[in-house]
């Protein structure tokens, strides 16, 4: 990594770490409940990428601002909303996804103001809540509908969703979404109508049940139908000693405009377990390709999985197993995590490469935390078309 690289991350890390050190942890934004609520937060982030292909490495300074309100209910109703605004700070050195930099590797944080959220709410029926229009929905491990958090510029949706907890230790949920307003401030259009139900009446895990079934009003896209289960828990088994585990399953049928139709399989086992404040798990996930057609997951926050380098955000057309092994702890009030990921192509079995992520969170009260976050993806086989890339962020985030 160039020198003149680090001091910037020298320039930007030292001010987040010593500024949030001097705030007050009792530090509050107080709004009187008859006049509802107001949320505001602020994120400043560097981020840098090192990319071993054609594409000149990439640097961005962006600062995000989050500013919310939510009436007081009456009657039942309630209604909020947030603007969102995003602003690189000096060049742009990087490709945005809205045509600048499109020499350069992707940082995907465009200038962008929007309407972030807007929507009602009734509550007036029993143990059932119903809301309608922009608004962020995450469901489970957010691996197939969730918010892409970690962005700047996060995603939502314009939608009806109606939950209902009337059934013991049940939650169903049940939505349409009409339109994605994604990370880059674009929209899609979409009819997908969408259930996901949540059993936690076991006492060693809970049961989850979905299908998410997406049709893109574009003429190109392809349309996907998934049906899956969930299952995830822990269990103490000695004094200090906790196991953890998940399954789950789902099926894909895709609809393709310009060839045949297929229907392809997901799978995600984990194991783990947590002892003297350590937590350490082996996973595995697969999805499935045949044909030229593998399994996607277009409503996710597919940065979370798959290695933060990003070099998977979409299936390769021959699909991806990943097999990881992750290691998590505090030590000296900050949360440290590791993870190491294999990658291999499921259909062709090509050696897609390996990925080692690290991560340091610090949090100073409520409301500050400072971040590090490292990302090293190494390629594989020549036939996988990926390259070598690093990536660096520096982030401090005030929230209330």
């Amino acid at each position: 990594m160039k020198i003149n690289r680090l001091f910037k991350m020298f320039l930007v890390g030292v001010p987040l770490v010593f500024g949030a050190a001097f705030v007050g942890a009792n530090d509050t934004f107080i709004v009187s409940p008859e006049m509802g609520k107001v949320n505001f937060d602020a994120r400043l982030r560097y981020e840098d990428v090192d990319d071993a292909s054609a594409l000149q490495d990439a640097e961005a300074l962006t600062i995000r601002f989050r500013l919310g309100y939510l009436t007081p209910t009456f009657k039942g109703l309630s209604a909020f909303a947030e603007l969102e605004s995003t602003t690189p700070l000096g060049g742009r050195d990087y490709n945005d996804l809205r045509g600048h930099g499109a020499d350069r590797s992707v940082i995907a944080d465009p200038d962008n103001n929007e309407l972030n959220q807007a929507w009602v709410s009734y509550a007036g029926f029993d143990n059932t809540l119903i809301k309608l229009g922009r608004q962020r929905i995450i469901f489970d491990n957010s691996r197939f509908v969730g918010n892409v958090g970690w962005r700047q510029n996060e995603q939502t949706f314009d939608a009806l969703l109606v939950e209902n907890n009337s059934l013991p230790d049940t939650v169903i949920a049940i939505g349409f979404i009409d339109d994605i307003k994604g990370i880059t401030g674009t929209h899609s259009d979409v009819n997908a109508p969408i259930v996901n139900v949540k059993y936690s009446g076991l006492s060693f895990g809970d049961i989850n049940g979905y299908g998410y079934f997406l049709d893109f009003d574009a003429a190109a896209a392809t349309d996907r139908d998934t049906l899956g289960l969930r299952f995830n828990g822990s269990a103490a088994v000695l004094d200090g000693l906790k196991v953890l585990y998940t399954a789950e399953y789902a099926q894909q049928d895709i609809h393709r405009a310009v060839a045949s139709d297929e229907q392809l399989d997901y799978y995600f086992v984990e194991a783990g377990f947590i002892a003297s404040g350590v937590t350490i798990k082996i996973s595995r996930e697969v999805q499935e390709a045949k044909n030229g057609a593998s399994f996607k997951t277009p409503l996710g926050t597919n940065h979370l999985y798959n290695g933060w380098a990003d070099q998977f955000l979409t299936t390769p057309v021959d699909g991806l197993e990943d097999t990881f092994l992750t290691l998590s702890t505090k030590f000296g009030g900050v949360k440290w995590v590791a993870v190491y990921h294999d990658f291999k192509a499921e259909d062709s079995g090509i050696d897609y490469g390996d990925e080692l992520d690290l991560l340091a969170v610090k949090k100073f009260g409520k409301h500050y935390k400072v971040l590090m976050k490292y990302a090293m993806y190494d390629s594989g086989d020549a036939a996988s078309g990926k390259s070598d890339k690093d990536k660096l962020w520096i982030q401090g985030e005030v929230t209330f």
